[in-house]
């Protein structure tokens, strides 16, 4: 159960970290490049919400996967479809929406994961980084343990920085595998979307992993397989969010320097 827990903890926390990501980056670039940088996951992610909206007997009115050069925020308009479900479904065509949209770009990490990510996670085992600094498997029991995983949080940045250093790059399902990772990681989040349909998926998506691993030993063997990626996938955008903060902060130290006005930057 410990392994269970941790694993929608850190699921959510890899939810989240993909939405601050994405805002980070939308206060540095318009919104139509950062689509089409993340182009596969917002296919994946898009096309899974609009299936969702219209199994929940939603009627697809607006539906763009990337904005025009114009928009509400002067080019920086919203990358996501204008989905709505029927009024008769106006709670749960969303929520089942939303969910699909997670499921989607899990399911797509998994398969790329599975068709392309030998020679990275290979590597993370070989040089020990999923010894070191993979996630713990349990939630920490006080303060002392608390500590001890936000230290680990600096291991698993310098872990992954290490590794990246190592793999092969020129194996081409190396740099295949990181790029499409990233983009299904950061498109994990609920970006441009009803935040509180979005909110209830991920409790809804919590809730069911809880109670599959209460009823199945083989689900929590699943979860074991499956921590690799997941430690791979949480550092990768711990590590992303963190060169993120320093690439905003240096656009608006340039911006001050430039003699913008803080409305600009």
């Amino acid at each position: 159960m410990a392994i269970v827990a941790a694993f929608v903890v850190y699921l959510v926390l890899i939810i989240f970290m993909g939405l601050g990501i994405y805002r980070i980056w939308r206060q540095m670039v318009p919104t139509a490049g950062i689509s089409w940088a993340l182009l596969p996951g917002t296919v994946v992610s898009e096309m899974a919400y609009i299936l969702g909206c219209l199994i929940a007997g939603g009627e697809i009115r607006h539906a763009r996967l990337v904005p025009g050069r114009k928009g509400p925020r002067g080019g920086r308009g919203e990358s996501e479809p204008r989905t709505e479900a029927t009024p008769k479904l106006k709670v749960i065509g969303p929520l089942i929406a939303a969910v699909l949209a997670i499921v989607a770009c899990g399911g797509a990490i998994l398969l790329c994961n599975w068709m392309l990510g030998d020679p990275v996670m290979d590597e993370l085992v070989r040089s020990g980084w999923l010894v070191g600094g993979s996630l713990p498997k349990d939630l920490p029991g006080g303060w002392l343990d608390f500590w001890l995983d936000v230290k680990r949080q600096i291991d698993l940045v310098q872990w992954s920085c290490e590794t990246f250093g190592e793999v092969d790059w020129l194996d081409w399902r190396v740099p295949l595998f990181t790029y499409l990772a990233m983009c299904l990681s950061v498109r994990l989040a609920p970006v441009g979307r009803d935040m509180r349909a979005s909110l209830g998926a991920v409790v809804l998506i919590a809730v069911v992993i809880v109670v599959v691993g209460l009823i199945s030993n083989g689900f929590r063997d699943l979860m074991n397989d499956l921590w690799p990626l997941l430690t791979y996938v949480y550092a990768t955008l711990l590590l992303m969010l963190l060169l993120s903060l320093v690439a905003r902060g240096l656009v608006g130290l340039v911006r001050i320097v430039a003699g913008k006005t803080a409305a600009e930057i």
